[in-house]
């Protein structure tokens, strides 16, 4: 793997060890009793020095806006509370573009569920978990990560079971009141019925990617451990690849780390802090400088006093 294509802020010396290396293939994947092939990433590296808990794994994308003012408000967070929203309701939304579906039959509109750009765009990369590589007897051992407890209390309160009546076999999912986003066709080759019906309050993922991001360079937490230390040594991590950047002109990577007294490794904030504070220091002396060169002469009557 190119070393552009790789950065590690560790201690530890890669001397000696396994170069990183990469590799593309097909791999199977199962959605509603259909399975296909798909592209499946597999990325093998050294990790130089233990990690201790809480050990984070991140996705990151650059050149993805998120930060777009009509992409932010492209939501029906009553739908996403649960209610049963009507097609009228749905179409006057702020999902705009992503708000109904049109069958072949141009006379018949179902709502889309989960609706707007948001939900449509949805981060849907298939991470497994990384696996340590015994460097003697090649024996893999996984160190399992969680996907639960990655948001908070408040963001778990906006989302709610779906109470549209979606019909009970996937025979019959053509009768659904509601369909999911076209991107997400792949997920649910037929559509929604009672088997498969998408419950937002139980994805965790799905909530961490409907809290935008405020600038088109990102990271958001898709996994974490937070007891077991992730001991050095060569790891192999598998990705299923479907979220496309191509078009947009983006990247897509994983950021594997902790947490330290100092915070996660993010120069940006460190590097604004610096030049707020060395513009607040320039400005203070700046004006202190002006108001001793430039004195205002005491010629106002709220200069003068009464008893003269």
């Amino acid at each position: 793997m190119p070393d552009r294509l790789i950065a590690d802020y560790m201690p530890g010396k890669l001397v000696g060890q396994s170069l990183n290396r990469w590799k593309r293939a097909n791999g199977t994947l199962t959605f509603d009793g259909i399975t296909k092939n798909y592209t499946l990433c597999t990325i093998e590296f050294h990790l130089p020095a233990d990690l201790k808990p809480p050990v984070l794994f991140y996705y990151h994308l650059v050149n993805f806006h998120q930060n777009h003012r009509n992409y932010g408000t492209s939501r029906h967070d009553k739908q996403l509370k649960g209610e049963s929203t009507s097609l009228e309701l749905v179409k006057g939304s702020a999902c705009k573009d992503v708000a109904v579906f049109k069958s072949g039959n141009e006379d018949e509109e179902k709502p889309i569920y989960p609706c707007g750009l948001i939900a449509a765009s949805y981060f849907n990369d298939t991470f497994g978990y990384p696996q340590r590589i015994n460097s003697g007897t090649r024996e893999v051992v996984p160190y399992n990560m969680s996907k639960d407890g990655i948001v908070s209390r408040h963001d778990r309160s906006l989302y709610k079971p779906s109470t549209y009546n979606v019909t009970a076999s996937p025979v019959n999912w053509k009768d659904s009141p509601v369909v999911p986003p076209p991107s997400w066709a792949e997920r649910y080759p037929r559509g929604y019925h009672k088997g498969n019906m998408f419950d937002p309050s139980m994805d965790e993922s799905f909530m961490v990617w409907m809290r935008t991001a405020s600038s088109p360079r990102f990271s958001k937490l898709a996994m974490h451990n937070d007891h077991d230390i992730m001991e050095e040594g060569l790891y192999r991590l598998e990705i299923f690849s479907h979220f496309p950047t191509q078009k947009s002109g983006g990247r897509k990577s994983v950021i594997i780390s902790t947490r330290s007294p100092g915070g996660a490794h993010n120069p940006f904030l460190g590097w604004a802090n610096i030049g707020t504070g060395a513009a607040c220091l320039l400005l203070s002396a700046f004006f202190a400088l002006s108001s001793l060169w430039q004195r205002t002469p005491l010629v106002y009557h709220s200069y003068l006093h009464e008893n003269y």
